[in-house]
């Protein structure tokens, strides 16, 4: 499907046209002789729980999801790693230095709030140091019986802590 919005080149600002591609309506530029390809955003977030077996969450201060509960998590930049991106957000989130990334699974999401879909890529951390205390997109920060779990802003943090606990939990 083609973003109306995207009207122009982000190469050479030149308006672009709509091309059939592989069975696909899609963006091209004529001049930079390249397809505009609409891609899913890459996002990390973290599975960290603590001796006791309780979850961290944090609570979340902007949009989306403002105000509830969520997985610490945040976009990939370019030239990191999913799961340096993970890391850097939980530690950014929570004050959190973790270590020992364990991939749990790759969630797809649409997002009507970025007007795209999302691959929610999910880590468990085996280790980690440091004081929890809310960061840049938290406005708390603490670790929940998993009895006691609120409900999570996002479809894809429910599935990754639901294939990270199992189903039995």
């Amino acid at each position: 499907m083609v973003n109306p919005e995207k009207s122009y080149c982000p190469y050479c600002g030149t308006p672009l046209g709509i091309v059939e591609c592989e069975g696909r309506m899609r963006h091209y530029c004529e001049p930079e002789g390249r397809f505009i390809y609409e891609n899913p955003i890459p996002a990390a977030t973290s599975v960290v729980v603590d001796g006791k077996g309780r979850l961290l969450l944090v609570k979340r201060n902007i949009k989306p999801g403002l105000g509830e509960w969520a997985l610490p998590g945040g976009f990939v930049e370019t030239g990191e790693s999913p799961a340096d991106a993970a890391a850097r957000e939980l530690e950014e989130e929570t004050g959190l230095r973790a270590e020992g990334p364990v991939l749990i699974d790759i969630i797809h999401q649409n997002s009507e709030f970025y007007r795209t879909s999302l691959l929610i890529i999910g880590y468990h951390f085996e280790r980690f140091q440091g004081k929890i205390e809310p960061g840049d997109d938290a406005s708390e920060v603490r670790f929940f019986d998993l009895e006691k779990l609120p409900p999570l802003a996002f479809e894809s943090h429910r599935r990754i802590v639901e294939i990270f606990f199992g189903d039995d939990r």
